[in-house]
């Protein structure tokens, strides 16, 4: 966006740092509007936020390409003091991981620097390495100035900077909501970029992809490469929780400010009690006690989950699989109805698709995945890019539209597709699981009745069972009906990204959908 320009100030004889705007990007913003924006990050006073000295507009040279009798074109600057000692880049590109009680340090001062500016009303947007400047030492956060007025500017512009090619924002630090082009951003776009950050201190590189539903529960990067797993596990304490918190897809599940994310960071750095073997097992009979007490609102765990949870007390893999297969019996649930390729998980409402290809996605090959979903869907989404991994949702969630997450991610020689649909039914079967929760208590009511012998209990209980039970058998089958039709254009979209990525062949229509069971083609 910007050119850096070392200069020294004749009038008090020093040296500054000038911000020059692309002549591109200055013509786009308008000097007014720029200049009036970022006098309001000058009103900023905190220690490690680097000040803005002065603002102004000065007259460029006529660009090579353009008419003799053109003017020249407007050049935007800011000025700010010079700091000697570089940025947190040149210190990741020396050594990494840098040192946990660090981490801690630098995080709590841009945190601060964040928190402050928060509360005048300006969200950074752009938050990374390059912007965290090393002041003997200190932290100090620069470019509020240019984030404040350049995305002031693409507001009242309606989204002119997008259309015209200017990034809002840097790829590997940019939150979920602001690689979809969202508008109004709030303090937990900063945490999400400063999380990347942390993230990156600590392992060496920024987060492959985004956190899944499943990570955040389960506070661990379930997807992490074995490179990345390595140094997560080293991890002290419940950081690696922190950071998947902070680092989720969802704004409402992160913290809410960065203050409230580095006092978390803090605590859980922080190397508890160490536990003796022979408590061990005390521990976690207690911890099930409680799960069955307050169980959550979603306990389902894959086995995947359980080997991890396993193996953070020394249990081997092999041995969750063994008393799985000695319980898989007595605690397997009912078959759901599922198309043959893919899978239904009726509880959470959730249909998945499953693909793995024998070659790793190229970033050149994005453009083109998302044009496959687009025409197999007819469904306009939004996409967005995180280092090797590709992510794709409807444009419209919710009632308006279907909840649909596609993801394409490669790693270690392989490309792992995912396609993952959260049914929700609407309307007046929106309302069943509210009306068999009524009838239950209908039915506790006429227990209640018949024990003291009250008039019509005899009436009430078997009015509430057949109630509560024709209303959860409804739901049951209209999901069962939605995971058969919508199934297969489901696992029919994976098979193409599959062969989109591989070379092969692109399938040229998707599979038709299965008819609900009992109903017969007319």
């Amino acid at each position: 966006m910007a050119t850096v320009f070392l200069a020294h100030d004749l009038r008090y004889d020093r040296d500054v740092a000038i911000k020059v705007l692309r002549p591109d990007l200055s013509a786009t913003l308008g000097s007014e509007r720029f200049l009036r924006e970022i006098r309001i990050t000058a009103q900023l006073n905190h220690p490690h936020i680097l000040p803005l000295l002065d603002s102004g507009r000065a007259g460029g040279r006529t660009d090579e390409q353009q008419p003799p009798a053109s003017p020249p074109a407007e050049l935007l600057y800011y000025v700010m003091p010079y700091i000697a000692g570089g940025s947190l880049r040149h210190v990741l590109q020396q050594a990494t991981p840098i040192p946990m009680a660090e981490v801690v340090r630098l995080t709590q001062q841009v945190a601060s620097a964040l928190d402050h500016a928060h509360r005048q009303g300006v969200i950074h947007r752009d938050v990374k390495p390059e912007n965290i400047l090393l002041s003997e030492g200190e932290a100090v956060v620069a470019d509020f100035g240019i984030a404040r007025a350049v995305f002031a500017a693409a507001d009242a512009e309606a989204g002119v900077l997008t259309r015209s090619g200017f990034p809002l924002g840097t790829p590997g630090y940019m939150s979920p909501e602001q690689a979809t082009g969202t508008q109004r951003l709030d303090a937990r776009t900063d945490v999400f970029g400063l999380a990347c950050v942390v993230y990156e201190m600590l392992v060496g590189e920024t987060p492959e992809m985004w956190p899944t539903e499943e990570a955040v529960r389960l506070g661990r990067f379930v997807d992490a490469s074995d490179a990345h797993r390595q140094r997560l596990d080293r991890l002290p304490g419940r950081l690696q929780q922190v950071l998947v918190r902070a680092l989720a897809i969802r704004p409402a599940d992160r913290f809410a400010t960065p203050v409230e994310f580095a006092t978390a960071l803090a605590a859980a750095a922080e190397h508890g009690p160490a536990i003796a073997d022979a408590d061990v097992d005390a521990v976690l009979r207690r911890a099930a006690e409680l799960e069955l007490a307050h169980p959550t609102q979603d306990p389902a765990l894959s086995v995947g989950a359980v080997e991890q949870i396993a193996a953070e007390v020394g249990i081997e893999p092999e041995h969750v699989q063994h008393a799985l297969a000695e319980r898989v019996a007595p605690i397997a649930p009912p078959a759901p109805t599922t198309p043959e390729d893919g899978t239904f998980d009726v509880r959470k409402k959730t249909f998945r698709v499953d693909r793995v290809v024998g070659r790793e996605v190229s970033p050149d090959q994005f453009a083109q995945l998302v044009d496959d979903i687009h025409e197999s869907l007819a469904i306009q989404g939004h996409a967005s890019a995180l280092g090797a991994s590709l992510t794709w949702s409807p444009a419209a969630q919710g009632s308006d539209g279907r909840a649909i997450l596609v993801t394409a991610t490669a790693r270690e020689g392989r490309t792992v597709i995912r396609i993952e649909e959260r049914f929700t039914p609407t309307g007046f079967l929106a309302a069943l699981p509210g009306l068999a929760g009524g009838v239950g208590a209908l039915f506790v009511m006429a227990i209640i009745g018949s024990a003291v012998g009250g008039v019509g209990a005899d009436l009430l209980v078997p009015a509430a069972l057949a109630g509560g039970g024709s209303a959860y058998w409804a739901l049951r089958g209209v999901l069962n009906t939605m995971a058969n039709t919508r199934g297969p254009e489901l696992a029919a979209l994976a098979e193409r990204l599959a062969a989109r990525v591989a070379g092969t062949p692109i399938p040229s229509a998707p599979a038709s959908p299965r008819l609900p069971p009992g109903v017969t083609p007319a």
